[in-house]
């Protein structure tokens, strides 16, 4: 029995890839009209508009989306063996849809750096960051050393995204940094100064549209704090450190 349960494991990956390659009906890719726009699946993706499909390939057409440098048409033309499924209408919206414009469903990392505090003192921390899971918050806990003295703060912030570069483009998986802006409050206890304080950050995380790819996406965060008894007294800090993270679009289901 558990020869077969090995045999299934190991054989799963071709099944699963045999049932893929079973669920493209010909006929229907066929019966696309054309003009229509079409991602074509192969080892890559490719968005295109619909021409024709003969018994063994199928023809479309890629035009410029760019008005400002327009460029000509260009016709490809794929064998039907090479193809692994052809999406239309909405399952074609679903595919190329941007998910990376949402908030960030699960966060843990963990990171250090240092900065200078009102007195252009250096300071230096590291800690980890949890976030994500009940919406766009995360929770910071950091060991840190201000003017030789040793402390502990806590601090939430909300996980706001603002911007990707590159910019998105369909059919294309690619590397981006995203950038977000945190908005927290925050507590530090022990010997040194601030007790409870404002803060503002922002982040910046190499990411890609494959979630197992993000399993150490580097960040860099820039920190302000201003203490609540003396605001114009507070720290600058720099975060480097690597994060687990996980788009809506490229979750755990």
């Amino acid at each position: 029995m558990k020869i077969q349960h090995i045999a299934l494991f190991l054989l799963a990956p071709l099944l699963a890839e045999a049932a893929s390659a079973q669920t493209l009906n010909w006929k229907t890719v066929q019966a696309i009209s054309p003009g229509t726009q079409i991602l074509v699946v192969t080892k890559r993706q490719t968005l295109c508009s619909f021409q024709t499909a003969t018994n063994e390939q199928l023809f479309c057409r890629v035009r410029s989306t760019d008005p400002r440098h327009p460029k000509p048409d260009v016709d490809l033309t794929f064998n039907r063996s090479d193809i692994q499924q052809v999406y239309t209408d909405d399952a074609l919206k679903a595919e190329t849809y941007d998910y990376s414009k949402g908030f960030l469903s699960l966060i843990l990392a963990a990171g250090g750096g240092g900065g200078l505090d009102n007195a252009h003192r250096p300071t230096s921390f590291a800690g980890i960051k949890i976030g994500g899971m009940g919406g766009p918050i995360s929770l910071d806990l950091q060991y840190d050393r201000m003017q030789a003295k040793n402390g502990f703060s806590t601090e939430g912030s909300a996980v706001l995204p603002l911007f990707r570069i590159p910019s998105f483009k369909p059919a294309k998986e690619r590397k981006f940094v995203k950038v977000f802006a945190e908005p927290g409050l925050g507590y530090r206890a022990g010997d040194g100064p601030f007790g409870g304080y404002s803060s503002a950050k922002v982040m910046a995380v190499l990411l890609t549209d494959t979630w197992s790819d993000n399993w150490t996406a580097p960040y860099v965060e820039f920190q302000r704090r201003f203490p609540f008894e003396s605001p114009l007294e507070g720290d600058n800090r720099f975060t480097f450190g690597l994060m687990l993270a996980v788009c809506e679009h490229c979750g755990l289901d």
